[in-house]
C-alpha cells in the first residue's frame, strides 16, 4: 500500500507511471493506436486523449486553488512539510472491481491522433512540474473538490490521482493491444 508522505513522492510516482505509459504506446503506428477490440471499447489513441483531458482538468484545478491561496497570503515552508500523509489505496482497490463511465467532458472524441495526445500529455506534465514549488509552499490539505466516483479529494490527492488513473488506463491499453 502506497502512503504518500511528501509532494516529492507524489511527483516521483506520477512520473514513473507516465514513463511506463510512454514506453508502452509511443512507438505504435496510427493503425495500432486506433484499433478497438470491440465497438464500445476505447482505442489506445482514445485512452491517451482521455488521459490528456483529465490531466488538463486537474492542472486547471491546481492552478486555480494555488492562485486563490496565494492571493490570500497562504504560504507554507516551501518544503512540502504541510502535506499530511495519505493513501489512495481504497480507491485503487475499488477501481479494480468497479467499472466506471467517464463524465461526458472527460470522454475522448476519437479524433485525436496518439502522437498529438502524447504531446498534450508532455506539455501538461511540464506545467505540472513547474507548479511543484508552489504546491510544496501551500497548505492544500483542506481544499477539496469532488471526484465523480471517489468523492472529495484534496489537491494533493488530485495530483496523486493522475498516477493511479494513468496506471488503470495503462492496464486498459495493454489489454487493448493484447486483444
Amino acid at each position: 500500500m502506497t502512503t504518500y508522505t511528501s509532494v516529492a513522492e507524489i511527483y516521483e510516482a506520477i512520473d514513473k507511471t507516465r514513463e511506463r505509459f510512454y514506453r508502452r504506446v509511443e512507438e505504435l503506428s496510427d493503425e495500432q493506436a486506433s484499433a478497438r477490440p470491440a465497438p464500445e471499447a476505447w482505442s489506445v489513441a482514445e485512452i491517451a486523449e482521455h488521459l490528456a483531458i483529465i490531466e488538463r482538468s486537474v492542472l486547471r484545478l491546481v492552478k486555480g486553488v494555488l492562485a486563490q491561496i496565494e492571493a490570500a497570503g497562504g504560504q507554507g515552508d516551501g518544503g512540502g512539510a504541510l502535506m499530511k500523509p495519505f493513501s489512495l489505496e481504497r480507491h485503487v482497490e475499488r477501481a479494480r472491481v468497479e467499472k466506471y463511465v467517464a463524465p461526458e467532458m472527460a470522454r475522448p472524441k476519437g479524433q485525436a491522433r496518439l502522437a498529438d495526445s502524447l504531446e498534450h500529455l508532455r506539455r501538461s506534465r511540464e506545467e505540472l512540474l513547474a507548479l511543484r514549488p508552489r504546491i510544496e509552499a501551500a497548505d492544500l490539505n483542506a481544499v477539496s473538490y469532488p471526484h465523480p466516483a471517489f468523492g472529495p479529494l484534496n489537491v494533493y490527492e488530485w495530483v496523486a490521482f493522475i498516477g493511479i488513473h494513468e496506471a488503470r488506463h495503462l492496464r486498459q491499453a495493454e489489454a487493448v493491444l493484447g486483444a
